[in-house]
């Protein structure tokens, strides 16, 4: 097919089909570089214009000289249009492109990142509502669903959650947005933990269980001058067990002497018995303590003068010797009692574990004088003038929490045994004050806490409503003992001298 043929057929078929794709620059100049080409395609294009007038749209007299490929899609489905026909001289290119479908843009909304605190029932709530968009744009808070009766509502000033949450679980709340005047909404989780006293349960011990204690014990001395209140109490922990109190106590005042004797035990949690054991050390070493410092006895006689005077420091060594004495026999009789009672029910000694922390006390004039004897962990100390503290020991802290000495022999045989007691005469002493670790954890939480005045103020701060009615405060100190503290579910007992 010579060249002409070709192009005939190339534009009758492209006249045809309405389909008008422009061809490269170089083959369209060498077209229009051959006048007789030029003019045969010229004649073809009117011919088919004027016998297919009824399906053409009126055109100018002059047509554009163009290089059609073949039909490539379905011509039903497309629209038809023909562009105007402009003069083209030799060698001028057409500058009309055909135009193509044009899609619209798919717009995606705004991705939003919501955040908020977890809640806590019984514990005021106030959380940001923090939305961030990956479009970096300011979104705006319309309205927050919150499911009723949760005691949560938004404030739409701070766009915050506030409130005070009444139930726990996990609720959906649904966020209501908008961002350039386009409104959205997601969900987003609360999270309403529950409040960790709700969890504990209370729980008896079985009926049948060996060496029963009562859960909740107190005691008062009312004397001229003399004011004494202890109290011990079940931790959380036995109670959600049902296990009995492991800690107990005793107080005594003597008239006659004026001797006050003052102890606290911890039975070892790990130890099977030692409810009985911490029962044992009190009963023995307070029977023991009570009859030497008695009137009768008159074993202490010889150093009530040196105890008086405090000046003489042979006769003060004297005194430390005397009561160094005084609570190593007392701890061997109570190390004994309890290896007759392992041996009485066949078990082991270990089963009795207990600490052991004792004071007695002399009150002369507007002075006190103080001897301590400290096993295991726990706290005493004499209190005051105000902001002034005195710790009577040492406690007995083990390589890993929890861990302590216990009365037994290996202890009483140790050749520092002696540096476990202390002895001392002070004035304005406002309070003397045994306590089990149940106590001093949460109050002192470290060992160098014991040595902060400031903590000890705090305590006394605390208790000092207990105390203000004296007649009721063996009571207000077992009710003060049921304070909470996360961590802190040991049993607690604590023993004031005011």
């Amino acid at each position: 097919m010579d060249k002409k043929a070709l192009l005939t057929k190339l534009i009758i078929d492209d006249t045809l089909t309405r389909h008008r794709i422009p061809v490269h620059e170089e083959l369209i100049i060498a077209l229009y570089e051959d006048t007789e080409i030029a003019q045969h395609i010229d004649f073809i294009i009117n011919k088919i214009n004027a016998k297919t007038a009824e399906k053409i749209t009126p055109q100018s007299k002059v047509q554009p000289i163009l290089l059609l490929l073949p039909p490539a899609r379905d011509l039903v489905s497309e629209e038809i249009s023909l562009p105007k026909a402009h003069s083209l001289k030799p060698g001028q290119i057409p500058t009309h492109a055909t135009s193509m479908p044009i899609e619209k843009p798919i717009i995606h909304p705004p991705t939003a990142k919501i955040t908020l605190s977890n809640a806590k029932v019984g514990t005021a709530f106030n959380s940001t509502l923090n939305i961030e968009l990956n479009t970096l744009e300011i979104a705006q808070i319309e309205a927050v669903d919150v499911p009723e009766g949760l005691g949560i509502t938004f404030d739409h000033e701070s766009r915050c959650l506030v409130g005070m949450p009444t139930k726990s679980g996990n609720f959906t709340l649904v966020i209501h947005w908008s961002v350039n005047a386009i409104r959205y909404q997601n969900e987003v989780l609360l999270i309403i933990n529950p409040d960790p006293r709700s969890l504990w349960q209370i729980n008896e011990p079985p009926a049948d269980s060996p060496y029963p204690k009562i859960h909740i014990d107190s005691k008062l001395i009312l004397e001229k001058d003399i004011r004494i209140a202890g109290a011990s109490r079940r931790g959380r922990s036995h109670e959600h067990a049902g296990t009995f109190r492991d800690d107990d106590f005793y107080i005594h005042h003597d008239n006659q002497s004026q001797w006050s004797i003052l102890i606290v035990a911890d039975g070892a949690g790990s130890a099977r018995y030692s409810r009985e054991g911490s029962r044992i050390a009190i009963n023995t070493v307070s029977r023991y303590l009570k009859s030497q410092l008695s009137v009768e006895n008159g074993t202490v006689k010889p150093h009530l003068e040196a105890i008086h005077q405090w000046n003489d420091n042979n006769a003060i060594n004297q005194v430390g010797s005397f009561f160094a004495q005084l609570f190593r026999n007392a701890a061997q009789l109570a190390i004994n009692n309890l290896k007759n009672e392992a041996i009485h029910i066949n078990e082991p000694v270990k089963s009795f574990s207990t600490t052991l922390l004792a004071t007695v006390s002399l009150r002369i004039n507007d002075e006190l004088f103080a001897a301590s004897f400290w096993m295991g962990d726990g706290a005493i100390a004499a209190y005051g003038p105000a902001g002034k503290v005195r710790v009577l020991g040492i406690p007995d802290s083990g390589e890993y929490a929890g861990q302590t000495r216990f009365l037994d022999d290996n202890a009483l045989n140790d050749a520092e045994f002696n540096r476990r007691i202390i002895i001392g005469k002070w004035k304005d002493i406002s309070h003397l004050i045994l306590m089990t670790d149940g106590v001093s954890d949460p109050v002192f939480e470290t060992d160098n806490g014991l040595q902060d005045p400031n903590k000890w103020a705090a305590l006394i701060d605390e208790i000092s409503p207990c105390l203000a009615s004296p007649e009721n405060a063996a009571n207000a100190l077992a009710e003060w003992l049921n304070f909470f503290s996360a961590g802190n579910h040991d049993d607690r007992t604590l023993v004031v001298a005011w």
